[in-house]
């Protein structure tokens, strides 16, 4: 009985047409460009009226369901005089934007037990509501594909 024994030559032949073939198949991935679905929207928020530079500013972009609740898209900034919020790849359709100062960088917009706001805090369409939040239909938005802008002043 022939036994064979393995050479480094034989496994060379395997071997190497097999890394070409990943390494090919890596660079055709890596240069690959993305492509992005069709028909989404961006959408520009531009805050105006902040009182000063403390904390961030932070907003959400919401449909119908989630409004005044947790929101899916959200954005933040350091606060300045005026700041600009950018939302990609959102879906056309109806959104409210709600937008607060948190001065002080907790994360929560600060009511008293009352419910009347300690921070600054403005919606879309500068809509306002009488003793409670503005509806959704107040500060609905339509955002259709490709880019779109808004302006937002806060109250305080």
């Amino acid at each position: 009985m022939k036994v064979y024994k393995p050479y480094w030559k034989h496994y060379l032949l395997v071997i190497i047409p097999l890394i070409i073939g990943i390494a090919l198949a890596v660079y055709n991935l890596a240069n690959t460009p993305v492509r992005h679905a069709t028909g989404l929207a961006n959408l520009t928020v531009k805050v105006s009226g902040i009182a000063n530079n403390k904390g961030k500013i932070l907003a959400a972009v919401c449909d119908k369901s989630h409004f005044l609740k947790q929101c899916e898209k959200t954005a933040l900034e350091p606060a300045a005089s005026a700041v600009t919020l950018m939302f990609s790849e959102l879906q056309p359709g109806s959104y409210a934007v709600m937008v607060f100062h948190d001065e002080n960088d907790n994360k929560v917009f600060d009511k008293t037990a009352g419910g009347i706001p300690l921070e600054g805090y403005g919606f879309s369409r500068d809509a306002k509501g009488h003793y409670a939040p503005p509806t959704f239909e107040d500060a609905m938005v339509e955002i259709k594909s490709g880019n779109n802008d808004i302006s937002i002043k806060l109250l305080y």
